[in-house]
C-alpha cells in the first residue's frame, strides 16, 4: 500500500494484480459489465451468509441500483478477481445529504472459500486509500454485534466503536440483532493500526 511519501491511490491506479500465496488476485473497479458476475457471486454464498446481508444482492434489481450509484459517482466498488471469477468486493459509499456529506461508509464482503487469507483486509486498505481523494472526513462501518470477526478486522484498520443500537436490524429469518457502528478519520495516521492478516470468517455489510 502507498506510504506517507507516495500519492494516494486513485481509480487510475487499476487494475492491480497481487500474489496471495500461489495465486494471483486482480483488483479493479466494478462496472456495468460485472452485473452477472456479481449476481453469480452473491447467489453462490452459503445460506448462513445471506442472513447478514443488508440488501439482497441475489436480486438483479438490487445490483442495477448499485451499478447506477457507481455510475452516478456515489459509490466506488473494488472487486477482487481470481482466475476470472469475482471472489470479493469492498465499496465506499457517500451520500449527498447535507448533514452527512462528509461521511463515507465502507461495505465489505469476501466469498466463503477465500476468507482468513488477508483478502478482505487488502480490499479494505485500498478503499481507505481511495477515500483520501473523495473529500471525506470520516469513514463508518456497520455490522451486527454477533459479527465479532468483522469488528476485529475493522479494529485492526483503525476503527473505533461509536455506538450500539439495540435490536436495530432484522435478519432474513426475522430475528433482531444489535447494530454496532464503528468509525475512523480518513486521515488517521496509518502507523497506528495493524497490518495483521484478514480475520473475516463471516460477511460484513453490503451495498445498498
Amino acid at each position: 500500500m502507498p506510504n506517507a511519501t507516495q500519492s494516494p491511490l486513485s481509480l487510475e491506479s487499476y487494475p492491480r494484480t497481487i500474489s496471495f500465496g500461489d495465486q494471483e488476485v486482480t483488483f479493479r473497479p466494478m462496472n456495468r459489465d460485472d452485473r452477472e458476475a456479481i449476481l453469480g457471486f452473491a447467489r453462490a454464498l452459503p445460506e448462513n451468509d445471506l442472513l447478514f446481508l443488508r440488501t439482497d444482492i441475489t436480486q438483479s434489481e438490487v445490483i442495477d441500483v448499485w451499478i447506477r450509484d457507481i455510475e452516478a459517482g456515489n459509490t466506488i466498488t473494488l472487486v477482487a478477481e481470481m482466475e476470472g471469477e469475482i471472489v470479493g468486493y469492498c465499496s465506499l459509499h457517500h451520500s449527498e445529504s447535507l448533514w452527512t456529506r462528509h461521511l463515507g461508509e465502507i461495505l465489505l464482503l469476501v466469498g466463503d472459500d477465500h476468507r482468513a487469507r488477508g483478502l478482505g483486509g487488502h480490499l479494505a486498505r485500498q478503499i481507505l486509500e481511495l477515500a483520501k481523494g473523495q473529500s471525506l472526513h470520516k469513514l463508518v462501518a456497520q455490522m451486527m454485534s454477533t459479527q465479532r470477526n468483522a469488528q476485529n478486522l475493522f479494529h485492526h484498520l483503525g476503527f473505533i466503536p461509536e455506538a450500539m443500537l439495540h435490536d436495530w436490524v432484522i435478519d432474513r429469518n426475522g430475528r433482531t440483532h444489535n447494530l454496532i457502528m464503528m468509525s475512523r478519520e480518513v486521515d488517521l495516521d496509518e502507523e497506528f493500526f495493524s497490518e495483521e492478516s484478514d480475520v473475516i470468517s463471516s460477511p460484513l455489510v453490503v451495498a445498498d
